[in-house]
């Protein structure tokens, strides 16, 4: 879909360039935290702009009706930059919804919807994806972290619970924005946490996230699987690689195959490669009983835990379902 060229609202634009910007009250709704810590996403001149949310939000919804997005998806998305500029829960924007916009957030909203209706994620739009209850710093440099892998992360912290004291060394194999890692070291601090991938785009989001999280002792590497890693051994290896083959891109949605990095989506093999690739070196790097945890795709369940049992074939292999009842999720516990 190309950028539709439209009419921005009179309230959108500058009242004057002479006149004072009005103080704003910094509560929790007035003040907006998207760009917090992302310096590029200030606005450099936020316009005195008088439009409430409500004015902002509608506008915006029939906007996205008037080319085709259907009703609900177009107040779903809007919600979802409204709630997430502001910080807010969706309740709380309901509540307060005939306040005045922040001027900040006015300042950039044409643009936003500019691009929502060029079918761009609104996670790249607001710079930030929600994942286990904090936000990741995302662009198009990541994968968008999606619910399903917060469901791995709890299985792997469910798992680690049992192991007390001592610490855990984890090594994360495609780490994208950091997401995985990041939460299982803030969740359990006895994680050693160690973040590998392949592309050092990914690894700066990465980065990025570990300092607004305080995470200054996250090792981060640029490995294609083992190669960089050398004779390390971790007690867990997690990974959530490209696992869609290219004959499944018909199944996904036109945003992602026009934004997400390809590179962390697709695998030869149909979507096996990187499974065969960390099977071949996963014995070797997992400590004595040490576990392995996977993403997999919803067709892939056997393929994938035959891939490991052949590979090592006195391991415990689970193959366990998400919540909507598909194959999402494969752990490996190593015999002695």
């Amino acid at each position: 879909m190309t950028e539709k060229h439209f009419d921005t609202p009179k309230q959108f634009k500058s009242v004057g360039r002479g006149e004072p910007i009005k103080k704003i009250t910094l509560d929790k709704l007035t003040a907006p935290k998207w760009y917090d810590w992302d310096d590029i996403r200030v606005p450099k001149s936020p316009a005195n702009v008088k439009i409430s949310l409500l004015e902002g939000r509608k506008w915006a919804i029939s906007e996205l009706v008037g080319v085709g997005v259907p009703e609900d998806d177009a107040k779903d998305n809007v919600d979802f930059l409204l709630s997430g500029a502001l910080n807010i829960n969706y309740a709380y924007l309901r509540a307060n919804i005939t306040r005045t916009m922040p001027t900040g957030l006015a300042a950039v909203w044409p643009s936003w919807v500019a691009k929502l209706i060029d079918n761009q994620p609104p996670q790249y739009i607001l710079g930030h994806a929600p994942f286990y209850g904090r936000e990741f710093m995302v662009d198009d440099r990541v994968l968008i972290p999606r619910p399903e892998t917060e469901q791995l992360v709890e299985w792997i912290l469910k798992d680690a619970s049992s192991t007390v004291g001592n610490p855990v060394s984890v090594l994360d194999i495609g780490t994208g924005s950091g997401a995985i890692i990041e939460t299982l070291m803030l969740e359990n601090p006895r994680v050693r946490g160690f973040a590998a991938d392949i592309s050092s785009n990914a690894l700066s989001v990465a980065e990025m996230n570990a300092q607004r999280f305080g995470l200054n002792n996250v090792h981060m590497v640029e490995s294609d699987v083992f190669s960089a890693i050398a004779n390390l051994e971790f007690d867990i290896i997690v990974s959530n690689p490209p696992y869609i083959a290219t004959t499944d891109e018909n199944e996904m949605d036109s945003s992602v195959i026009t934004y997400e990095p390809h590179m962390a989506l697709f695998a030869d093999h149909n979507g096996l490669a990187i499974y065969e690739k960390i099977a071949l070196g996963l014995d070797k790097h997992l400590t004595n009983h040490g576990r392995a945890y996977f993403e997999i795709g919803y067709k892939q369940g056997q393929q994938v835990v035959d891939i490991l049992k052949s590979a090592m074939p006195d391991a415990e292999i689970t193959l366990k379902k998400d919540f909507a009842g598909l194959d999402r999720m494969i752990r490996v516990v190593k015999g002695v």
